[in-house]
C-alpha cells in the first residue's frame, strides 16, 4: 500500500514540475508576444517572435503572428511609397505646369488690357491661350496616370494579343498626323498572326505614345519607320525617325519623369519626358525592356519587346 501511495506522490511531483515548467513556457511566451506587440504598435515593426521549439502551440502561433507582422509591415511599406509618390507628384506638377501657365496668364493679362488689339491679333492670343490650356491638361492627365502606374495602383488585364495587328491599327490610325506632316511612312510588320502575352490598352498606348513622339521630333527627317521582328521568346518594336536626334548625354536619362535636353533646346527636343517615362511602366509591368539609340541628324530608334505567347 505504502508502495502506491509513494508511486503516486512521485507521479504527482512529476506532474507538477512538468504542469510548472508548461505554465511557464507559457507565460514567458506570452510575455514575448505582449512585448512585440507593444513595439509594432510603438512604431518598431521590424521586431519579431523567436518561440524556439519547446512547445509546438506557441510556435505556430509566433509563426501566424510574423506572417501578420510581415503583412502589415508590407502595408506600411506601401503606404509610405504612396505618400511619397503623391507628394513628388505634387511637386513635380507644380515646377512643370509654372511655364505653360504663366505663358497662358500673359496672354490674357495682354487681352484684357489692351483694347486696340485687332480681331486677328486677338484670335491668335486665343489660339495660343486654347494650346497653353490643352498643355496644361495633358500634362496634368500624365501626372497622374504615372502617379497610378508607379503606386502600382493600375493591375493589367494580361491576355494574348496579335501584336502584329495591333501595329497596323495603331499606325493607321495616324494616317492624317502622317500626312499633314508630311512624312513618308515604313512599316515592316508580317501578315501572319504574332502574338504576344500583354494587355492589349497599354500595348496600345505604348504603340501610340512611340508613334507620336517620332512624328512630333522626327518630322524633320521626313520619314519614321516602325518594325516588328521576332527573337526567342520575345517580340520587337522598332520605333524610328531620322530627324534631328537626341544627343548622347540625354540618351541615358530620356526615360526619367521630366527630364529635358538642355534648356536652350526644351521646345524642340524630347519634351517633358512623361509620356516616355509612362511608356517604359507600361513595357515593364508587361515584363519587357525599351531602350533608346540615336544617331542625330540620322537616325533614332526606341526598340521595345514584349514575351511571346504561343
Amino acid at each position: 500500500m505504502k508502495l502506491y501511495f509513494y508511486i503516486f506522490i512521485f507521479v504527482s511531483i512529476l506532474l507538477n514540475i512538468y504542469l510548472f515548467s508548461k505554465i511557464t513556457i507559457v507565460k514567458s511566451g506570452i510575455s514575448k508576444v505582449t512585448d512585440v506587440l507593444k513595439s509594432n504598435r510603438s512604431g518598431d515593426f521590424n521586431r519579431r517572435l523567436h518561440m524556439g521549439k519547446r512547445d509546438k502551440s506557441l510556435e505556430e502561433l509566433s509563426t501566424e503572428l510574423n506572417m501578420l507582422m510581415d503583412s502589415f509591415n508590407d502595408i506600411i511599406d506601401k503606404k509610405q511609397h504612396l505618400e511619397k509618390t503623391h507628394k513628388q507628384l505634387i511637386s513635380n506638377i507644380s515646377h512643370d505646369i509654372r511655364t505653360p501657365l504663366t505663358s497662358l496668364l500673359g496672354y490674357v493679362e495682354v487681352l484684357r488690357k489692351e483694347k486696340g488689339i485687332s480681331a486677328e491679333e486677338k484670335e491668335k492670343y486665343l489660339e495660343i491661350i486654347e494650346s497653353k490650356g490643352q498643355l496644361l491638361y495633358r500634362l496634368i492627365q500624365e501626372f497622374f496616370q504615372l502617379s497610378k502606374l508607379e503606386s502600382e495602383d493600375t493591375p493589367l488585364r494580361f491576355e494574348k494579343h496579335n501584336l502584329a495587328e495591333k501595329v497596323r491599327d495603331v499606325a493607321a490610325s495616324f494616317y492624317h498626323d502622317i500626312v499633314k506632316a508630311q512624312v513618308i511612312p515604313e512599316i515592316q510588320v508580317p501578315e501572319e498572326p504574332v502574338y504576344v502575352w500583354g494587355d492589349g490598352t497599354s500595348m496600345e498606348r505604348i504603340l501610340q505614345n512611340l508613334i507620336s513622339n517620332a512624328l512630333k521630333y522626327g518630322k524633320d527627317g521626313g520619314v519614321i519607320g516602325i518594325k516588328l521582328r521576332q527573337e526567342q521568346k520575345k517580340v520587337w518594336v522598332d520605333v524610328w525617325d531620322c530627324g534631328q536626334g537626341i544627343p548622347e548625354k540625354d540618351i541615358k536619362y530620356i526615360f526619367d519623369r521630366l527630364y529635358t535636353a538642355e534648356p536652350s533646346r526644351n521646345e524642340g527636343l524630347r519634351g517633358s519626358g512623361l509620356g516616355l517615362a509612362i511608356t517604359k511602366k507600361l513595357i515593364e509591368k508587361q515584363g519587357g525592356e525599351i531602350f533608346a539609340s540615336s544617331m542625330p541628324g540620322e537616325r533614332t530608334v526606341f526598340s521595345f519587346y514584349i514575351i511571346k505567347s504561343e
